[in-house]
């Protein structure tokens, strides 16, 4: 059974990785208590949490998105690289009949779309299908958090087309056909081509965002490059 403290933490998380605090608002116990018809407690236990998962602070006020400094989102994306190529790997020599079919249907669902946003959401459950046939719980657990940081620290901007895909398909392929053959040396050196793939484009894109932001008329949007190097 679902207790309030877990539902204020999915809750939560779900805006986080959304970029729903992106403006530095804090994060207030009273106000979400009330908000989500709560006790504080609850509301305490779910923040602290999302702070012992690194994606926020404690302070005076309440509680606010964790900064991070360009060395420390490097950091991160290594870590996931490393997680996600050791998926991969394992999942080359566990992966079960049905792990390889899922991983094969959502391979094909995402060419069978034109929208950007349900690519990427295909995208995302392609790499949860690659953890799961890793049947690895320890990685998995990790890779939720690491990926969670990620999305607060690097947030993906999806591309205006379907064909700006088109490296990450090839990449996809690359992987799936790596487990299905049990090549796991394949595995994780596909695994991590596409890791560093998608590196280079958040971070382009990130890089992006702060010089609009640095250059933004309102003080809070020219506050974010500050605070992502802390």
């Amino acid at each position: 059974m679902t207790n309030a403290r877990d539902t204020v933490y999915r809750a939560v998380l779900d805006r986080l990785t959304h970029g729903h605090y992106r403006d530095g608002s804090p994060l207030l116990p009273q106000q979400l208590s009330d908000e989500f018809n709560v006790s504080r407690t609850p509301v305490r236990e779910a923040l602290a949490l999302l702070e012992q998962d690194g994606l926020l602070l404690s302070g005076k006020r309440g509680f606010e998105v964790r900064p991070r400094s360009d060395q420390e989102i490097l950091d991160i994306f290594e870590t996931r690289a490393i997680l996600e190529s050791s998926a991969a790997y394992a999942a080359a020599t566990r992966a079960t009949p049905i792990d390889l079919a899922r991983l094969q249907d959502l391979h094909d669902r995402s060419q069978a779309t034109d929208d950007p946003a349900e690519i990427r959401r295909v995208f995302n459950h392609f790499h949860d299908a690659v953890r799961n046939a890793a049947h690895n719980r320890t990685i998995t657990a990790l890779l939720r958090t690491i990926e969670a940081q990620v999305k607060v620290s690097a947030p993906w901007t999806t591309p205006g087309g379907a064909r700006e895909f088109g490296p990450s398909y090839a990449e996809h392929a690359a992987i799936l056909d790596a487990i299905r053959s049990g090549d796991a040396a394949s595995a994780r050196t596909a695994s991590l081509t596409h890791s560093a793939h998608d590196r280079d484009t958040r971070v382009s894109q990130l890089i992006v965002r702060m010089a609009e932001d640095l250059t933004a008329p309102d003080s809070t949007a020219a506050g974010f490059l500050d605070r992502q190097r802390g």
